[in-house]
């Protein structure tokens, strides 16, 4: 067995040992089922008992992890504390989510809703009086518009924040010379940004199918990777510049928030970079099992109670094992129709296949239009974020710059906000 594959199984076994702990599924079973999968997949007794040795592993940490993070405060009664906005806020029109992690004497993170102003940011110390409850799914600790002051801030944050703070400058940018709907948009396909969205454009993107495009994927990120390493080669030497886009990534990862659908992104997007410089062949099956390996080290319960994380697999997942089986079977060339349609449809298809499921089960609602949306909208999304970071990026050298690249973004951003909003209306 081949290195790559050893590597893959390790993951994928470590993986089924963290979702059976996380779905309640009794250990005798998962061992059970663990060594009748390893057995069929390969035929050695060596194998089988390191397969079942890591499923029993993945199984063993994800119950350390949840008892390790036990929260420790009271639930229902009215109670004052202290804690850090520890992720940046959305920051709406009726209203601003915080998420605090608390400190001692409590442990525990909540998710705070409060009035619109003042404003919170990331690092904030905060002592709030009121009362943690459970949301309905119990996946959440949430206090609804208690009393809030701010007492300081947490000097430890500084990085991230100044990482925060640029990139709200690049928004801010954006705002300078796009309109309003535009500048959102771009936002969102920059930065994952969706706090600027109106209530009837959220409902136009689900209705559509298209609410994923504001949802970073690896590819989206290697492209503003490969855009700086490619500027940067203009100023210094072409391997130095690759390495400063290798740095980059991280800190566009944390810049946007962390979340798990970009922190996937993000490690993907630093494996599509290296495999593109060392000319080695992209496999995407073991990207795939290895960024979620490498993320459930990190937190376990991803995998069983974050949508996010869920969707973002399933759609990769689809694109991976049932795309290729239609390519083979209507015989798609990469390259074949106008623009690439084909393989835009197929893809799409292959993925909305793939998270239909938990779309169903998590919100009760799929789009019917989506596969016919996202054709004519995919084969434009990067070309779009190229634009749109250089329009942000130049921003801080020249506004009359910026202005004319944000009349050509304009254009695009124009086309694709007119397909969601022509495929959200009720075609049935």
């Amino acid at each position: 067995m081949h290195l790559h594959d050893k590597a893959f199984y390790v993951a994928l076994f470590f993986i089924i040992g963290v979702a059976a702990a996380g779905l309640g599924v009794n250990v005798w079973l998962t061992l059970f089922a663990a060594t009748v999968a390893s057995f069929v997949a390969i035929r050695s007794k060596i194998f089988v008992a390191l397969f079942v040795g890591i499923t029993f592993l993945g199984f063993f940490y994800f119950n350390f992890y949840t008892v390790a993070q036990n929260e420790n405060f009271p639930v229902g009664e009215k109670i004052e504390f202290e804690g850090v906005v520890y992720s940046q806020p959305k920051h709406g029109l009726k209203s601003q989510e915080l998420n605090v992690e608390l400190e001692d004497p409590l442990k525990g993170t909540v998710r705070v809703y409060t009035e619109p102003l003042p404003r919170f940011q990331y690092g904030d110390r905060l002592k709030i009086a009121g009362t943690i409850t459970e949301s309905p799914s119990g996946r959440l600790n949430i206090v609804s518009f208690p009393r809030i002051e701010r007492v300081g801030v947490a000097e430890s944050r500084a990085v991230k924040k100044k990482l925060f703070e640029l990139k709200d400058s690049m928004v801010q940018n954006l705002n300078s010379v796009l309109s309003p709907q535009h500048a959102s948009l771009m936002s969102g396909l920059l930065f994952g940004e969706r706090a600027e969205f109106s209530d009837e454009f959220e409902d136009a993107m689900q209705k559509s199918g298209t609410t994923h495009i504001v949802a970073l994927s690896g590819y989206n990120v290697a492209i503003i990777g490969i855009t700086l390493s490619t500027a940067l080669s203009y100023f210094i030497k072409r391997k130095y510049a690759f390495y400063a886009s290798l740095v980059a990534i991280p800190a566009f990862v944390v810049m946007t928030g962390a979340e798990a659908s970009v922190v996937r992104a993000g490690i993907m997007g630093i494996i599509m970079l290296l495999a593109e410089r060392q000319s080695r062949i992209y496999s995407f099956r073991n990207a795939v099992t290895l960024t979620a390996f490498i993320m459930l080290l990190f937190n376990p319960r991803l995998l069983v109670f974050d949508t996010g994380f869920q969707l973002s697999f399933a759609a990769l997942l689809g694109i991976v094992y049932i795309y290729p089986l239609l390519k083979k079977r209507f015989k798609i060339e990469e390259n074949e129709g106008v623009m690439g349609w084909k393989r835009n449809l197929f893809q799409t298809f292959s993925a909305q296949v793939a998270v239909a499921p938990i779309v169903l089960t998590s919100f009760g609602y799929f789009s019917p239009t989506a596969l016919f949306s996202n054709v004519l909208i995919l084969e434009f999304i990067p070309v779009t974020m190229l634009l749109g970071f250089m329009t942000a990026t130049l921003g801080f050298i020249s506004y009359g710059l910026s202005l004319v690249l944000g009349w050509v973004t304009s254009v695009f951003l124009g086309y694709e906000i007119f397909i969601i909003n022509l495929f959200s209306l009720n075609w049935f």
